[in-house]
């Protein structure tokens, strides 16, 4: 909303995660709540008509002092509770665990919460819970974070071994790129869990052991808001990859760092719906282009590029450069694929990047 020219930010003492079989209870608690003059935002009551459902949900959490969970066998197993913990926990945010069956957490929603101490709330919730959460809130006291200046105002390119400079380290970093990938690849248009992209260990292995020399992140005042992952791959894994039979993994990341003759798959490009322009994208692909340059001079040749594609924009881009669509991933992305040979030839390619000899 804004009034005058200013952006007006609404305050929420809470967000509140909740599983949608649950939701006859979420409501209750936010009734009782807003009734005692606490502000939740809740969806989808407090989604805009209109907007990207993903991005408001990490609105709603940033705008938040801190973060309901309304934990059940359900909500342990829900893709998008997991997420939203995951966006909370990579803003520092408070999370107030509300357990309203006698369930144990599963090891993922474990590792994001932590020890912490539970607040049961079976076999039913009684105002005396809601006290609990509410003495909890006081405590607080609303109080936010102090902003600091950032040290990249950008946007700009920050490699990972360099992502200090924006106090984060690698559990930070895979916080913040599976929260990338909650809003760039909506659920309403995509099929994405964890059997299909993989566990946070996963993606936390596979930043310390490959992304100083395959990603790149987009940064601005000090925040990832973009960043692109791209693999030499065994030729074995890029015919799968190719054909849409599998999503990438650790284990199909060739031995490079040696030198020789790979194909390479650009797994994600993903830069946040708030942020989605041209010239960020150019960004990226000015990367993609010099580091194709930097491996040929370290003896890592590239045969064939594939890329899943989960933007329009994105898309105009690969096609741009000359890449042909193949089909689908598991996720439902659109899979496009090119060569090195062939992108030596494209126009725009040459007009780009005349100095480069790929």
């Amino acid at each position: 909303m804004q009034e005058g020219g200013n952006i007006v930010v609404f305050k929420y003492d809470l967000f509140i995660s909740y599983a949608s079989e649950n939701k006859g209870i979420a409501d209750y608690i936010v009734e009782k709540l807003e009734k005692r003059g606490h502000k939740c935002f809740i969806a989808p009551r407090d989604i805009r008509i209109g907007a990207e459902y993903a991005v408001e949900i990490v609105t709603g959490i940033s705008n938040s002092t801190a973060v309901l969970l309304v934990f059940s066998s359900k909500s342990d197993k829900s893709h998008y509770v997991l997420r939203e913990i995951n966006s909370a926990v990579s803003r520092n945010k408070p999370i107030i665990p509300l357990r309203i069956e006698d369930f144990l957490p599963s090891e993922a929603m474990e590792f994001y919460l932590g020890p912490t101490h539970w607040l049961d709330a079976f076999p039913e919730i009684l105002d005396v819970h809601l006290d609990k959460v509410i003495s909890i809130l006081h405590g607080m006291n609303g109080k936010m974070p102090e902003v600091k200046e950032a040290a990249i105002k950008g946007p700009e390119l920050l490699k990972i071994e360099d992502i200090s400079r924006i106090e984060m380290d690698y559990s930070d970093l895979t916080m913040k790129e599976i929260e990338i990938d909650y809003l760039c690849i909506p659920a309403e248009q995509y099929e994405m869990n964890e059997d299909i992209e993989g566990t946070y260990d996963d993606w936390k292995n596979t930043a310390k052991e490959y992304e100083n020399d395959t990603s790149i992140l987009l940064v601005k005042n000090d925040d990832i808001i973009g960043y692109c992952d791209m693999y030499p791959v065994t030729k074995e894994a890029y015919e799968k990859l190719i054909s849409g039979e599998v999503i990438i993994r650790e284990a199909m990341i060739d031995l490079f760092c040696i030198g020789g003759t790979f194909d390479a798959y650009i797994s994600m490009i993903g830069i946040i719906p708030q942020e989605e322009r041209q010239t960020n994208y150019l960004m990226i692909f000015d990367w993609i282009f010099q580091h194709l340059k930097e491996w040929k001079e370290e003896e890592i040749y590239i045969e064939k590029i594939g890329i899943s594609v989960y933007s329009n924009m994105l898309e105009k881009f690969v096609v741009r450069f000359g890449f042909q669509y193949r089909g689908l991933n598991p996720a439902k992305g659109k899979i496009y694929e090119t060569s090195v040979s062939e992108l030596k030839e494209n126009a725009f390619v040459k007009k780009r990047y005349p100095e480069l000899a790929l």
